[in-house]
């Protein structure tokens, strides 16, 4: 039984002893407030002959019971933040317990499944039952995770993000293995170079023997010691300069491509996600991560390539090399290197929570400027400019404030950072100095140790700089990833039936569906299409006719039923091949920024001029089109501005013809059009309908005379059936909303 292993023993225990014969617990849910309407838990069991309530005390309140053969339906009401769950049992309507809305879809699932069982009187389904507790968990700590992505940000390990992100590299590892070579060879001439300090010091400046006890070097000899150690140094110096370049070359050219290569793969992962989660997604939080989040990444992937890897080794090289000279003196060097390399790891960790936080302020900021400007003429028009300005601000301070207190952390990091590296040079001074005055160390090796030691440093001091972008860009990636890891359209299931030809049978069978699962759109909905039937959606605002039409397109799956194609369930059928074979004409007609031409042929763009011409002759656009300078390449501004609500229209009808699509969706298509437009466009859409199954919402109900057949919605249910003529002899739902948008019709034309 789904989540019996959490219940209390004490409730376990009260409910064995009310226990009754034969019977039998099918499933228990939580409840997080208690009868008092405080923060508590009781306890539902579902049994196979009743309902009963105990609270988790054993002396608490009584239980409250309804027995499974009474109850006739069941509903989880949604309230302002809490729920009820009640059941109607011989009439009466009993309010079982209450919830906080994070409960509400696992009390919506149940309430459907006892309703379900109070319709047919069969056994209560404990596969209804299973489905309540079927939120994703993160296997580590048991959080809820989010729908769209298997991954808990939680618990996501930054070493597995950048795993992922240097995974990047793999298309291009030779470049990879070239670029590390040159970077390896560019370190060991790094690490050569100060140690050249040594004999510079000693033999060409003082003169040392190359040996103890041996003579002191002569001028001649220093002056050839001299010029070998300067001639050596600038070819080094040469041949670093010219490998830094190549591998810089090389670097930038991945970094770039890496870039590329990921914006191409979140641009593909956004257009395929599911409608669902672009619902929970705001268009600018999007825009966020394909630009900003994909430029950190790249910045990093450069700098990790280029630079890290050259300073980790120089690290282990120099700190060989101080070792070699005087393992003594740079004992003392090991110890404020450990305190800065532990302190970067803490502060690390520390600042990665305050960049989640600060990039979730750059998208909500992004997402007002989207908003705001997408909609700058309902902005406007209503005079709301100050208004907009002031939410700017208000998340353009927010985004100050987050900012301010990342770099304050940095700017009180670093400089510790440097008192460290500081009182490690003094150090060194100090004991080197007194070995070179006690003659137990040379001076030469001395000045080659500092050499070293300003070079053993600046890694350490790159590396907490680094930590900085690296924290930034590990943020970029688990952003970037949780994308790509979200759930999909799946265009390439193998499994998926394909169907080359649909000949347009639909069939609604028991479908429940909402945006919201606490919250069905539609219920338990039964609908027959015929092949090339004509079918009219009449209803209230809200009653479901959209969500009908956005199931048929498979924008979004039902949550319980099926709907079949042909015979097929949708959810089984390629969807490449589904959505090849519908037509779209929505209300608010999109037209993408470019010509007329490009427009029409969108979902042909292998059509010719002719092809072209024609769909948009049937759609009474041809006329309009050639009035306008350009004709066919007139360009139709962002959105289609450049059109009026008739003309966008009607090109997204010609969209349509061309297509060519069996099955025809006309969603609101004469809606915000004068009456002569309207007229033009139901031409072109009788055209349009013609041996194809259509599916029309009308604003007006008498432009949908011709309908075959109307389904009149209410509240999600089919509630009346018939033609235009049947259901006003009915004189029901359907007869309501002819007279009151008659007396709508006349009260306009008197007030015209």
């Amino acid at each position: 039984m789904p989540r019996t292993d959490d219940v209390p023993p004490e409730v376990v225990e009260r409910f064995n002893r009310l226990k009754r014969d034969g019977e039998d617990a099918l499933y228990s849910i939580a409840t997080d407030i208690d009868g008092d309407g405080m923060y508590g838990e009781r306890w539902l069991f579902v049994t196979n002959k009743r309902l009963l309530v105990l609270s988790e005390d054993g002396n608490g309140s009584a239980p409250v019971e309804v027995p499974m053969s009474e109850i006739t339906d069941a509903e989880a009401e949604v309230l302002v933040g809490n729920g009820i769950f009640h059941v109607t049992a011989n009439g009466h309507h009993i309010e079982l317990l209450r919830y906080s809305n994070t409960l509400a879809t696992d009390f919506a699932k149940l309430a459907r499944a006892v309703a379900a069982y109070a319709k047919d009187g069969k056994e209560l389904k404990t596969a209804a039952l299973d489905e309540i507790d079927d939120k994703k968990r993160c296997d580590k700590c048991g959080r809820v995770l989010p729908v769209w992505t298997d991954i808990c940000l939680a618990c996501m390990k930054r070493s597995r993000t950048l795993g992922r992100m240097m995974r990047l590299l793999l298309p291009y590892k030779w470049r990879v293995v070239v670029a590390s070579l040159l970077t390896l060879a560019g370190t060991g001439i790094s690490l050569v170079q100060p140690y050249l300090v040594r004999p510079f010091t000693n033999q060409a400046m003082i003169g040392d023997p190359w040996e103890k006890g041996g003579p002191p070097l002569t001028t001649d000899e220093r002056i050839r010691v001299l010029i070998v150690i300067i001639v050596a140094w600038i070819g080094l110096q040469l041949l670093q300069t010219g490998i830094t370049m190549v591998r810089g070359v090389i670097v930038a050219w991945l970094g770039g491509r890496v870039t590329l290569d990921v914006r191409s793969k979140l641009y593909d992962a956004l257009q395929r996600l599911t409608l669902r989660n672009h619902d929970r997604k705001e268009t600018g939080r999007l825009i966020s991560r394909m630009t900003n989040d994909s430029e950190r990444l790249q910045h990093f992937i450069i700098d990790f390539s280029q630079e890290m890897a050259n300073e980790l080794l120089m690290l282990v090289g120099v700190g060989i090399m101080i070792f070699v000279i005087d393992w003594r003196l740079a004992s003392w060097v090991v110890i404020p290197a450990l305190l800065i390399l532990v302190s970067t790891w803490w502060f690390g960790k520390k600042i990665h929570s305050i960049y989640h936080q600060l990039w979730r302020r750059w998208a909500r900021m992004t997402a007002r400027v989207t908003d705001a400007l997408s909609g700058v003429r309902v902005v406007k028009a209503f005079a709301q400019e100050d208004r907009e300005i002031n939410k700017f601000d208000g998340a353009n301070l927010t985004l100050f404030t987050g900012h301010y207190r990342a770099e304050k952390l940095w700017a009180l990091f670093y400089p510790v950072v440097g008192a460290v590296m500081f009182a490690g040079i003094i150090v060194v001074r100090h004991f080197g100095g007194l070995g070179v005055i006690y003659g137990e160390m040379d001076l030469g090796g001395l000045t080659a140790f500092i050499w070293y030691l300003m070079l053993f440093f600046t890694p350490i001091r790159y590396l907490t700089r680094m930590n900085n972008w690296a924290q930034r860009a590990l943020t970029a990636g688990e952003r970037i990833f949780e994308i790509l890891d979200s759930d999909h359209e799946d265009y390439d299931d193998p499994d998926s039936v394909p169907i080359p030809r649909v000949e347009g049978h639909v069939q609604f069978k028991n479908v429940t569906f909402g945006y919201a699962a606490h919250e069905p759109v539609l219920h338990d909905l039964d609908v027959d299409v015929k092949a090339g039937e004509m079918i009219g959606l009449v209803g209230h605002s809200g009653a479901g006719k959209s969500t009908m039409i956005n199931l048929v397109c498979r924008f979004y799956d039902v949550d319980e039923g099926q709907i079949l194609i042909d015979g097929e369930d949708i959810r089984k059928v390629k969807l490449e091949d589904l959505r090849h074979q519908l037509g779209v004409v929505p209300q608010e007609s999109f037209l993408f920024v470019g010509s007329i031409t490009e427009n029409v042929a969108y979902a042909k763009p292998e059509a010719t001029r002719e092809e072209i011409i024609r769909a948009a002759r049937v759609a009474n656009a041809h006329d309009f089109i050639m009035r306008m300078p350009d004709g066919y390449d007139t360009q139709v501004g962002e959105r289609g501005t450049r059109m009026s609500v008739g003309e966008r229209q009607r090109i997204a009808i010609a969209r349509a013809i061309l297509h060519d699509p069996r099955i025809l969706i006309l969603d609101e298509a004469t809606a915000s059009v004068d009456t002569e437009t309207e007229k033009q466009i139901q031409e072109a859409l009788v055209r349009l309908v013609k041996n194809r199954t259509t599916f029309a919402i009308a604003h007006r109900l008498s432009t949908l005379r011709n309908a075959d057949r109307l389904l009149v919605l209410e509240k999600g249910k089919l509630v009346e059936s018939g033609s235009h003529d049947e259901l006003l002899e009915k004189k029901g739902v359907y007869h309501k909303l002819v007279h009151m948008q008659s007396e709508m019709s006349a009260i306009k034309a008197v007030g015209g």
